[in-house]
């Protein structure tokens, strides 16, 4: 079904949005997953495909794999604590974890961590098996706290460590405590392997051990919960306005990389034109999920594929499936605005 382009017309509800989102879904090649909308505190979920190559449906009940999104939730948990005064971002890792073996642990400081600064080596070469302790992954260092932007997840694994010494709780009981009780959700980090997806050249995924990548992609939700989530931190009920603002200033130097997310003002094109976005990308085994936040609009749209054939693209492009999938959602149309 083609989409018919309008003269900045926006989609009038939520799901108006997801209607026309579900629509370039479904002539995109082989689109298999769920997918969801919150407008103006209407969140509206819907799922298209077949099952998962577990076996597991494709329905809006079924929690799935949020990988990188995790990220983004473990930041949260910690502006919560930098709000209560038990973290500061600008002091070093070693206050809060005295004795750790993290390399440069008197440098690092919270805010590094944050944005991928900390100049910590990307965690690797996972076990195939349960991987234990996830700070032993950790503890080689690839450069100088500061120099530079190194995307990685073991800046995150040590966040959940520094948020476990200064709570007294495990990371999973952290979330559905100060995140998932609030808004009535509970999240899950299993323990045992899941195959789920396809890569991008067909084949299964090798099995995903949700607990070796903990609080840096181990999360599993539903739809509907990442989009309650979504909502609260658009509305301001998960942390101070100081602190969000703090989270979603991106950097230009670094691709726009905020303090866990990418954040920055595209023109979007049809009923939009430029304006702030905010980016959670997630990527693990076969399986992608986006994560886009239109604050401004006050408009979320959370989209998972169980294909890694998927082919997303980059917003900043300004073409491909991702910022179709945004015009969508807020336009009820894919097209810009007629010349």
């Amino acid at each position: 079904m083609a989409l018919v382009a309008t003269t900045g017309a926006q989609a009038q509800t939520a799901p108006d949005g997801l209607a026309a989102v579900r629509d370039r879904l479904t002539v995109e090649p082989g689109y298999t997953g769920v997918f969801g909308v919150v407008r103006d505190g209407e969140r509206v979920p819907g799922a298209l495909g077949e099952a998962a190559p577990s076996g597991r449906p494709h329905d809006v009940a079924t929690p799935f794999r949020w990988a990188s999104v995790s990220k983004m939730i473990t930041a949260i948990l910690v502006f919560q604590q930098v709000d209560a005064g038990a973290i500061a971002l600008d002091a070093p890792l070693a206050t809060y974890l005295p004795g750790t073996p993290v390399p440069n642990a008197d440098k690092i400081t919270i805010r590094q961590l944050l944005a991928h600064r900390s100049g910590l080596a990307g965690q690797s070469d996972l076990p195939d098996g349960p991987p234990g302790d996830l700070l032993q992954y950790c503890l080689n260092a690839a450069g100088e706290p500061g120099a530079s932007f190194l995307y990685n997840n073991c800046d995150t694994i040590v966040l959940g460590e520094v948020l476990q010494a200064v709570t007294g709780l495990s990371f999973l009981d952290l979330v559905n405590s100060r995140i998932g009780a609030p808004l009535g959700i509970v999240l899950a980090l299993p323990d045992a392997a899941r195959v789920e997806a396809v890569m991008a050249d067909g084949a299964l995924e090798t099995p995903v051990w949700p607990s070796g990548y903990g609080p840096a992609g181990g999360l599993y939700g539903t739809i509907e919960d990442l989009l309650k989530i979504d909502q609260a931190l658009m509305e301001g009920a998960l942390m101070s306005e100081e602190s969000r603002t703090e989270m979603w200033q991106g950097d230009p130097a670094a691709g726009f990389a905020a303090l866990s997310v990418w954040s920055y003002s595209p023109n979007l094109g049809a009923c939009l034109g430029q304006t702030r976005l905010i980016e959670r990308y997630g990527e693990i085994g076969g399986v992608q999920v986006r994560n886009f936040l239109l604050p401004d609009r006050n408009l979320a749209l959370v989209i998972y594929s169980s294909d890694g054939r998927t082919a997303f693209g980059e917003v900043w492009q300004g073409r491909g499936l991702s910022i179709d999938l945004i015009r969508a959602a807020a336009c009820g149309t894919t097209e810009p605005p007629a010349a």
